[in-house]
C-alpha cells in the first residue's frame, strides 16, 4: 500500500467516524419524536373508536342541535398552571355547563380545548387533552447548502427545528448509504393549527 493510498484510507475512516458521531444525537432525537408521535396517534385513534362506538350504539341518544355559545369566564394568570376553559357537556338529555378550572402545566405540552363534532346527524363531544407543543407558524424556507459528493455516503440536507420558542437551523450532514434503501426527508405538517414534525429516515 502506497503512502497516498494509506492517507486516503485514513481520511475516509475519519470521515465515517465523524459522520456517525454527528448523526448519533440527531437519530436519538428523531427516534424520541417518532415515539411521541406514535403515542399521540394511538391516543387519537382510541378516541375516534370510542366516539364511533357511541354513534353505533343505539342506546346513545346524543344532541341533534349545536351546543349554546361558550360562556365568558374571568380568570387570572397563575404561575405554573394552565387555564382550562369551561365547556358544555350532554347530561340527562340537556346541555350542562362545566366551569373552567386550573391545571398544572406540563412541560412540552399544551392544552387542546374540547369541541363538538357532527357525526351522522348527532353532536359528539371531543374531550380536551394535553398535546405536544408545536409552533403555530410555518418554518422558513430551507437554506441552500454546499456539499461534495462522497462515495458511500449520502448528504442529508439541513432542516429547521423548533427550539426554545423559535426556529433554529440544523445544518446538513453525511450518512453512510444503505443498500436497497432511500432517504425520506424530514418535514413539518400542520395539524389542528400546530406544526408537528414528521421525522426523516431510511425506508
Amino acid at each position: 500500500m502506497t503512502k497516498m493510498t494509506r492517507t486516503l484510507v485514513i481520511t475516509l475512516l475519519g470521515l465515517a467516524v465523524t459522520a456517525t458521531a454527528f448523526a448519533g444525537p440527531h437519530e436519538e432525537r428523531r427516534e424520541e419524536r417518532r415515539k411521541e408521535e406514535r403515542r399521540e396517534d394511538r391516543r387519537e385513534e382510541r378516541r375516534e373508536e370510542r366516539r364511533d362506538d357511541r354513534v353505533r350504539d343505539h342506546r346513545y341518544e346524543g344532541p341533534r342541535a349545536a351546543p349554546p355559545a361558550v360562556r365568558y369566564e374571568r380568570h387570572g394568570d397563575r404561575r405554573g398552571y394552565t387555564w382550562v376553559g369551561g365547556n358544555y357537556a350532554w347530561q340527562g338529555g340537556a346541555y350542562v355547563w362545566q366551569p373552567g378550572r386550573y391545571e398544572a402545566e406540563r412541560r412540552g405540552y399544551r392544552w387542546r380545548e374540547p369541541r363538538w363534532e357532527v357525526r351522522d346527524g348527532v353532536y359528539m363531544r371531543v374531550d380536551g387533552d394535553w398535546i405536544v407543543t408545536g409552533p403555530s407558524i410555518a418554518p422558513p424556507v430551507l437554506r441552500e447548502e454546499r456539499f461534495e459528493t462522497r462515495s458511500g455516503f449520502m448528504w442529508i440536507r439541513g432542516q429547521w427545528d423548533w427550539r426554545g420558542g423559535e426556529w433554529a437551523w440544523v445544518p446538513g450532514h453525511y450518512e453512510r448509504e444503505r443498500a436497497g434503501h432511500r432517504w425520506r426527508d424530514r418535514r413539518w405538517e400542520n395539524r389542528g393549527g400546530s406544526y408537528v414534525v414528521v421525522e426523516g429516515g431510511w425506508e
